[in-house]
C-alpha cells in the first residue's frame, strides 16, 4: 500500500489531490490518504447544492463549498474533522462493510467504541462519527470517509443540515443522523487531532511506503483545482433542475416565491401577489446564474427587495 502525504488544508486543491491520485494510481497498487481541511461544506455529486448549503451564510463565514466526485450526501469539514481515502482494485463498488472494517478495528484498538451504522456509517453509540462515499473507475474503487474527531457540530447543523425549505429536484438529499465527535468518547485519552491521525496512519497502514507528489505532479493538481472545484459551473452548475417555494416579507405583505432552475441558471421566477416592482424583478432574474453577486447585481435599483434576495438562496 502506497501513502499518499498531503499536508494541505485547502479544500478545492484537496479534491483535485484526491481526484489526481485516483485516475492515476498504477493498477494494482492500493492507496490509503490522510487529510484534513479548512472549514467547507462537500456536496456529493448528484445533489442540489441550494438544497444542501446554506449559501449566504457559508460565504459570510468564509467557509468553503465543493462538490465531489462520489455520490453520498452532504458533509461539513474543518480541522478538526479526519478525511480518510482508500483507493484499490480488490473491492467492487458497494462494499462498504469490507472498506469500513478497517476503520472500525483502528478506532477499536484506540479506545474508540465504534461499530458499522446503516450502510455506510460509522457510530459510538447510536451517534454517528463518520460517513463515507465511493467512486468507481474502471477496475478501480475509491472509498473515502470523514472522521468527525473535534468538529464544530453546531457550525455543521448550520451550513448542512440537509432540509433547506420546500425544494422538489431529482438530486440525492442528505440524510441527516445525529452525530457525535470522537474525542468526547475518549475521555482522559483524548489527544491533540494530529496524534490521533497518526495514531490513525499507524494502525491501518504501518508498513506503508509514504510519497509526495513531485513538483510537476502538484502543479497538475493546483491547475485541476482551478479549472473544477473552484469553478461555479461544478459546484453549482451541476446541481439537477428544481423548484423552490419560499415566503418573504415585502413592506407589510407575505409574498410567495416561485423559482424553477437548471444547471444553476434560472429559468422562471413568478410571486403572489404580482406587484410591479416584483414583475421587474421576475424579468431581470430569468435567465441569471443563481449566484450571489449576479443576483444581487441584477436586482439593483430596485429598493426593498434584500428579502426577495434572501429567499433566491
Amino acid at each position: 500500500m502506497i501513502l499518499f502525504e498531503n499536508p494541505c488544508f485547502d479544500p478545492p486543491y484537496n479534491q483535485a489531490f484526491e481526484e489526481y491520485v485516483f485516475r492515476r494510481l498504477p493498477a494494482g497498487e492500493d492507496a490509503l490518504m490522510l487529510w484534513r481541511n479548512d472549514p467547507a461544506v462537500v456536496v456529493g455529486c448528484y445533489q442540489n447544492v441550494y438544497a444542501e448549503v446554506n449559501l449566504p451564510r457559508a460565504a459570510e463565514l468564509g467557509v468553503a463549498v465543493v462538490r465531489r466526485e462520489s455520490g453520498g450526501g452532504a458533509v461539513y469539514h474543518d480541522r478538526g474533522n479526519i478525511n480518510y481515502t482508500f483507493i484499490t482494485g480488490r473491492h467492487r463498488g458497494g462494499d462498504y462493510a469490507a472498506l469500513i472494517a478497517p476503520m472500525v478495528r483502528a478506532l477499536n484498538e484506540l479506545g474508540v467504541p465504534v461499530e458499522m451504522n446503516r450502510l455506510s456509517d460509522i457510530a459510538v453509540n447510536g451517534r454517528k462519527v463518520s460517513g463515507s462515499a465511493q467512486k468507481v473507475k474502471k477496475d478501480r474503487l475509491l472509498h473515502h470517509g470523514t472522521l468527525l474527531y473535534d468538529t464544530d457540530l453546531a457550525r455543521l447543523h448550520e451550513l448542512a443540515d440537509g432540509a433547506r425549505g420546500r425544494f422538489a429536484s431529482r438530486g440525492v438529499k442528505s440524510s441527516p443522523w445525529p452525530v457525535a465527535n470522537i474525542r468526547d468518547s475518549l475521555g482522559g485519552r483524548a489527544m491533540p487531532v494530529e496524534a490521533f491521525q497518526e495514531a490513525l496512519r499507524r494502525r491501518l497502514a504501518p508498513e506503508a511506503e509514504a510519497v509526495r507528489l513531485t513538483g510537476a505532479e502538484e502543479a497538475a493538481v493546483r491547475a485541476l483545482a482551478e479549472e473544477k472545484y473552484r469553478a461555479w459551473s461544478w459546484t453549482c452548475g451541476q446541481s439537477p433542475a428544481f423548484t423552490k417555494e419560499a415566503d418573504f416579507p415585502l413592506g407589510n405583505l407575505s409574498v410567495s416565491l416561485r423559482l424553477s432552475a437548471k444547471n444553476g441558471v434560472i429559468e422562471a421566477v413568478t410571486f403572489d401577489p404580482l406587484l410591479p416592482i416584483l414583475s421587474e424583478a421576475g424579468r431581470r432574474l430569468t435567465g441569471a446564474r443563481l449566484e450571489m453577486g449576479e443576483t444581487r447585481a441584477r436586482l439593483a435599483g430596485l429598493d426593498g427587495l434584500e428579502n426577495l434576495w434572501r429567499a433566491l438562496f
